[in-house]
């Protein structure tokens, strides 16, 4: 492997071999290294996700014996993730490291072979390897990050529709079929098919045919979601809890808008100059123009599916990385004096973790991760089944949660209308069939279900906010 040079970075990765990838992994490597000896800590949405894997390993069957809104196949994912690592959050974060590593090789290779770009180069790859190290918290291994390798898949068989004028039938059914995967581990990455829609009206021939083939692939997976949740007769749940619910306008915001601006301050920068630059001395051939302008529109519906998203994180811009790094790249290949190119990559570098790391850190005012990260607060109870009737997770840190009250968001419509029978029912057997072992109330919302119920009352005793079950106390 040719040596990287801090003068010859730009040069190494233009070349069209690769075993430049090789450099890449050392590159993200030495970047990542630090947040592996010095682990920032555990966040909130790391932590509902070994609630939620947890649970499912336990055997119990998500949204008719767990109330919550996380997809299936992220549910399932975290199960085989806690089969694999428990609660090992460093070799998560290890495994992330290595479908970053996976995309942005693969990100690179679909550009290349795609021609999109005057000469094949693997710098795509590069930036999209450092772009996600924009923050600390885009190196987790969650849902979001396998879900978004799916979109990949599917915009490299967007731009086969392209680059044939949508003559194939198969990559047009793959391309639904890979969002759709997508969009049962994130439902908002369904916003993607609007976009492969309008994509494929404006820049192709597609025929009504292939059309109905992108819809038809992008349906299977749901349909045969909720063709095995009619077998067990729990659609009503995985439509209540699923899809209605992640269809709401409540999100879970974990950073400031102020924050996310300060992070992002740099590769906007970058970006509005591409754009600039591209306009104003690009010379494209028509089908790059294409991909120019679907990329464009990919990444328009990449800000939409942000701001419909269920969490508001750092994490959560990963669906623009991809958009960034084409133009980006367009922009460096555009600079015709080679060393002004190599200063531009490596200022690239050298701001984003600057910045990210200062922000680890807390070295800047402008941003806060309180919200983001677990408080490190002792709790009198540790090694308990547990549940909280409120919205902090972090009661679940040093805990496993029991009941299938998971989605606090959803659960209190249950705890909130005593008054209702089948409120009362799901409460009684939830508590009955999996009982915690502590029950933390703040606002007394068992109080008028122990007043329906003798029995959950005989088991619990009021112990300040908690209620302790009884053989626990005793």
């Amino acid at each position: 492997m040719c040596a990287i040079t801090i003068f010859h970075l730009l040069h190494y990765f233009r070349i069209n071999d690769p075993y430049r990838l090789l450099g890449l992994l050392a590159i993200l490597f030495i970047i990542v290294l630090p947040l592996w000896i010095d682990q920032p800590g555990l966040t909130y949405p790391e932590l509902k996700n070994f609630i939620s894997g947890e649970k499912v390993r336990e055997g119990n069957s998500l949204y008719t014996e767990i109330i919550d809104s996380t997809a299936p196949l992220a549910a399932w994912f975290n199960a085989l993730l806690d089969v694999c690592f428990g609660r090992s959050v460093l070799a998560r974060h290890i495994l992330a490291f290595v479908l970053i590593f996976v995309q942005a090789s693969y990100l690179g290779i679909v550009f290349s072979s795609k021609k999109a770009f005057a000469e094949n180069t693997y710098i795509p790859s590069l930036i999209f390897a450092v772009l996600f190290t924009f923050s600390f918290d885009t190196l987790a291994l969650t849902p979001e990050l396998v879900g978004s390798g799916f979109l990949l898949l599917a915009l490299n068989n967007l731009f086969k529709q392209l680059e044939f004028r949508g003559e194939g039938n198969e990559s047009i059914f793959s391309l639904g079929l890979f969002i759709g995967i997508a969009s049962l581990f994130v439902l908002s990455f369904a916003t993607f098919i609007i976009a492969s829609f309008l994509i494929l009206i404006f820049f192709t021939r597609s025929s009504p045919r292939q059309f109905f083939l992108l819809i038809f692939g992008f349906m299977l997976p749901h349909v045969l979601l909720l063709s095995g949740y009619y077998l067990i007769d729990g659609l009503h749940e995985v439509w209540q809890y699923f899809y209605l619910a992640n269809l709401t306008f409540h999100s879970d915001r974990f950073i400031s808008n102020q924050a996310l601006w300060t992070l992002a301050a740099l590769p906007l920068v970058f970006l509005f100059i591409s754009l600039v630059m591209m306009n104003r001395d690009a010379r494209l051939s028509k089908y790059q123009t294409q991909l120019v302008q679907s990329m464009f529109f990919w990444m328009i519906f990449s800000i939409i599916q942000i701001l419909i998203s269920k969490d508001f994180r750092p994490q959560s811009f990963i669906t623009i990385i991809p958009s960034f790094s084409f133009f980006i790249t367009h922009f460096l290949l555009l600079i015709r004096r080679r060393k002004f190119a190599e200063m531009y990559i490596w200022l690239l570098i050298i701001g984003i973790v600057t910045i990210s790391y200062s922000a680890r850190y807390n070295l800047w005012g402008r941003i806060a991760y309180d919200d983001l990260l677990v408080a490190d607060i002792k709790s009198s109870f540790e090694g308990k089944r547990v549940l909280a009737l409120d919205e902090d997770y972090s009661f679940y840190k040093d805990n496993r949660l029991a009941s299938p009250f998971l989605s606090w968001n959803l659960a209190k419509e249950i705890f909130g209308q005593p008054g209702y029978y089948e409120n009362i029912i799901v409460v009684y057997n939830g508590l009955n069939m999996d009982p915690p072992d502590i029950i933390r109330d703040k606002d007394d919302q068992l109080k008028p279900f122990f007043e329906r119920i003798p029995k959950l009352r005989g088991m619990y005793s009021r112990d300040g906010i908690y209620y302790v079950r009884n053989s626990v106390s005793d």
